[in-house]
Parts: C-alpha cells; structure tokens; sequence
C-alpha cells in the first residue's frame, strides 16, 4: 500500500491511553459560545460522529475560500459584498462546528486521538486560510510589512499553541484570545464590509493636517495586537519552564524560524518582486506544508515520540524557494534560474499531493490503531 505508517507499534498503547487536556478561559466562550456549540449538539442525534462535525466546519470554510478564488484570482479586485457576508457566515458555521465536535465526542463517549488530531489540524489550516479571506477582503496591499504581518498573524497564533501544550502538556487558549474573541470580531469586519464594500476600507482617518491613517491599516494594527497577546499567553509558561535561556528558546523555535527567514528573503531578494502579485499562492503552498508539520507534531505529542520541527518534503519546499532565490546571483541576467512563478505553481502541486497522502495515511492507520470509523461511530455507547 502506498500509504505510510506515522505511528511506530511499540506506541501504538500511547495512542489507545491519550487523553486530551484542554482549558478554555475565554470570557465569550463561556459566556455565549459554549452554550451555543452545546445547543447544536443537542439538536443532532447521537448517531452523528463527532469528526463529521469538524469535517463538516471545515469543508464550509473552504467553500469561502474557493469562493475568493473564483471571484478574486489574483487578489487585486473587490469582492462582491455579498460574498463578504458568506465569508462572515462561513466563519461563524466553522466555529460553531469547531466548538461542538468535542461536546459531541463527550456526549457520545467517543473521545479519541484522531479527534484531537483532526480538530487541531483543521484549526492550523484554518487560521492561515482565514489571513487570506482577511487581505482579500479589506484590501490589505502587499507591502513589505503587510505581507510578513500577514505571515506572522497567520501562522504563527496556532503553532505557539501546539508549543504550549508540547511543553505543558495542556493546550490553553486564554481569557481573550485569538480564536474566541478573535473570530467573532473578524466575523463582524466582514459584515460590516458585505454592508459598506470593500473599498470602505481604504477610507482615511486624518490624524493631524499631516497625516492620516487608513482604516485597513488601524484593523491590521488591532489584529497584531490581539495575536501578540494570545502568543504571549502561550509563550509565557514555555519561556518561564525554559528558564528564559535564550538559546533553548531558539532552538525550540527552528519551524517558525526557518519560516520568516524564507518570507523575508522572498520580500527583499526577490528579482521579481514575486510576493506582491502572488503572495497568496505561495502562502497556499508553504500553509499546506506548514500545517503538515503541525499534524505531525500534533501526533508525536500524542504518541509521546521524538519530534524534529523538520521533514523532507518541508526542507524541499522552503530548499527549493530559497537554492532557485539564490542562483540570481549566478546568472547573467540577475534573474533566478527558474521562473519564480513556475516554480510555486510546481511546489504547490507537491504541497497538495503531499498533504493529502499524509493526512490520508494518518487517518487511515489510526482508524485500524484504535479499531475506529473515521465519519462514523462504530461502537455506539
């Protein structure tokens, strides 16, 4: 069979006795969410497996996201108004479904590993899709700093998450946070977008007789602030186990790392000036390895195995990007030795191919591993 085996046989008991350990602090899912998500469980049958919820979510998101691809290819026009309001709504579906698809697994007493696994990755996927409706929408131009906030804010608030929970062993999202309160407040910037159109955004606020602000630039700048916070609170009980030592910390951050260094070499190096026509293809490809690597990561917490931040499929994306970045230097013409945009469309046919067999395999060893269905309960309780 061509599929691989992540999971080794002497962890296979580690997968059967995990448990998940989760606190959520938040104001509004314990206010309102909660309740909401709990509203919709008790709506459906207990027949209905709790990972067709999250599949179900997560489908419905990505139906925005073919959505601004279909209308918007090249991110350089303004969506319909009318899909803005989808997008809110696809965003409010995803986290309602988000939320309900552990109080189902509760409630029909089928808590398992490749729950939390297929939760979690469709959350990492989710979070980097969400930063491309969000430049697509509000007219977000790929500047420099814009593009490596997007990348900041779009990958990095999940991925300290996981680092958290690897190093705590509890995966905590805090009193504000960037899932709870975040979505929420995402979700009425595109209302108020399906009302006012996107081009409401490059409106001006005059600060002074001199110099004015763009209201796209004062929502980019509230999302910065919201994703440093939630990444502090994540951070904080990691870098205080760690005892602040600056070199453990870096070393525990190689994925990250490895990320911005690519980014930032494209922003500044490239002869093209590649990323600001297709800064969301590449976003595309590398997201879909970046969210690969976390699936992985997630299964090895779950397995208690060794973890390296790095695969070859990783090394080859982000080798690849930077070797072809480099050769402009060794060619007479100043330009890379391939076609920057050929190459990503090629990268981003392995990324998808990639995912989906490493997905595909997880799923289906775990399946056999845990005597489970994937979408459906085998053993009803």
């Amino acid at each position: 069979m061509l599929l691989k085996k992540y999971v080794n046989p002497q962890y296979y008991e580690n997968l059967r006795r995990f448990k998940y350990s989760g606190q959520n602090l938040s104001i509004l899912y314990n206010w309102f969410l909660g309740d909401m998500a709990q509203w919709v469980v008790d709506q459906l049958p207990k027949t209905v497996a709790p990972n067709l919820i999250t599949i179900a979510g997560f489908c419905n998101l990505l139906t925005a996201f073919a959505l601004i691809f279909i209308l918007n290819p090249m991110f350089d026009q303004d969506l319909p108004q009318w899909a803005s309001l989808y997008i809110a709504w696809s965003i409010f579906v995803y986290q309602t479904l988000d939320n309900a698809d552990g109080k189902q697994a509760r409630r029909t007493k089928q808590s398992t590993a490749l729950g939390m696994l297929m939760d979690h990755g469709s959350d990492c996927t989710a979070t980097w899709i969400a930063g491309l409706l969000y430049i697509n929408a509000f007219k977000i131009t790929f500047t420099p700093f814009n593009m490596l906030t997007a990348i900041g804010v779009s990958f990095l608030g999940f991925y300290f998450g996981v680092y958290c929970q690897q190093h705590t062993g509890v995966f905590q999202l805090g009193v504000i946070n960037g899932v709870d309160e975040g979505l929420p407040t995402l979700q009425f910037f595109f209302v108020l977008t399906a009302i006012m159109s996107s081009q409401f955004w490059l409106n001006e606020i005059q600060l002074t007789n001199s110099f004015s602000i763009q209201y796209n630039t004062v929502l980019l700048a509230l999302t910065i602030s919201g994703c440093i916070v939630t990444i502090i609170q994540f951070c904080y009980p990691v870098f205080k186990k760690m005892n602040w030592n600056i070199l453990t910390i870096l070393k525990s951050l190689s994925l990250p790392i490895t990320l911005m260094i690519t980014f930032i070499s494209l922003t500044y190096l490239s002869p093209t000036n590649v990323l600001s026509k297709w800064f969301h293809i590449y976003v595309l490809t590398i997201g879909l390895q970046w969210s690969k690597m976390i699936n992985l990561w997630q299964l090895a917490i779950i397995t208690k195995e060794n973890f390296s931040q790095f695969s070859f499929t990783w090394a080859m994306t982000l080798g690849s990007i930077m070797l072809n970045l480099m050769s402009q230097f060794y060619t007479h013409d100043g330009l890379c030795y391939i076609d920057e945009v050929k190459l990503i469309f090629a990268l981003l046919v392995f990324s998808v191919l990639s995912y989906l067999h490493c997905v595909t395999s997880i799923v289906y060893q775990l399946c056999d591993i845990l005597d489970i269905y994937a979408f459906s309960i085998k053993y009803p309780q």
